[in-house]
């Protein structure tokens, strides 16, 4: 099977819809070979590479063979290039996107180390706020969290993605497990993707489950105050905060798990 990457994969509806596609079409892909043709992509927004990372492990994981061709130049810093043979590599493919990161469930202080030497981008002219660095490290840590707790699954895959033109920093943490409207018992709100996700991300209910850590009601709350964005995509939903606004949309097909992005305002 060839899969043939878009233009631009970067952060917006039209490329979540592209990986649950992507997904759907591979759900049943058994000892075969998955071809990622890079011809036609120009721009990957890194922090992506999670989501893509994700659905090549678990290829991996039903013996497939899948092989990166035709990266552009444009984009091939953003791989490990040299160390692939024919656009492939005996296991653990995933590991050649370069800002992938994997963790499992007893991986936290392995986490708290990649939070702390690997996202912040060192550049002349941009001075962290520790406060503010510190409040990023506890946003992503608490998403870590649930998708562990809430989530059940084995393992989350973390990518970022630094805009140097506007000092935007994304991180996407991805878990391919229950969706959120899995989990839940309520009814009414577990009907689809979408009001699940409306369901989790309100106070009440955030401050009801969330263990000894910052909920996701908190974090939204942050968000806003730095005037950056969450968006959540789990099971046929999807759902984002920018500052104060609110947006939501479903799919036509479901992704199964759950992908949250961060977007953090980097400026003073």
């Amino acid at each position: 099977m060839e899969i043939n990457i878009p233009h631009k994969v970067t952060n917006n509806f039209q490329s979540l819809v592209f990986f649950i596609d992507t997904n759907e079409k591979t759900r049943k892909c058994y000892a075969d070979e998955i071809i990622l043709n890079f011809a036609e992509t120009k721009v990957f927004e890194s922090n992506l590479f999670s989501i893509l990372g994700c659905l090549i492990a678990n290829w991996e994981k039903r013996k497939n063979k899948v092989r990166l061709l035709n990266i552009q130049e444009s984009i091939s810093n953003l791989f490990y290039t040299k160390k692939l043979v024919r656009g492939g590599t005996r296991k653990f493919l995933w590991k050649h996107l370069i800002k992938c990161q994997y963790f499992g469930s007893s991986d936290e202080e392995v986490l708290l180390e990649y939070l702390e030497t690997k996202i912040f981008p060192e550049r002349p002219g941009i001075i962290l706020n520790q406060q503010l660095k510190m409040a990023i490290q506890l946003c992503v840590a608490e998403v870590f969290r649930n998708a562990f707790v809430h989530g059940v699954c084995r393992e989350v895959f973390i990518a970022h993605y630094f805009s140097v033109y506007n000092q935007k920093l994304f991180v996407s943490i991805v878990c391919k497990g229950k969706s959120i409207k899995d989990t839940i018992k309520d009814k009414e709100y577990g009907r689809n993707g979408t009001s699940a996700i409306e369901w989790a991300v309100k106070s009440e209910t955030s401050s009801k489950t969330k263990q000894n850590g910052m909920g996701l009601f908190t974090i939204r709350q942050f968000i806003e105050q730095n005037q950056g964005k969450i968006q959540i995509l789990s099971d046929n939903g999807v759902w984002k905060q920018v500052k104060h606004r609110v947006f939501s949309k479903m799919t036509e097909k479901a992704f199964p798990g759950t992908v949250v992005t961060l977007e953090f305002n980097l400026k003073e």
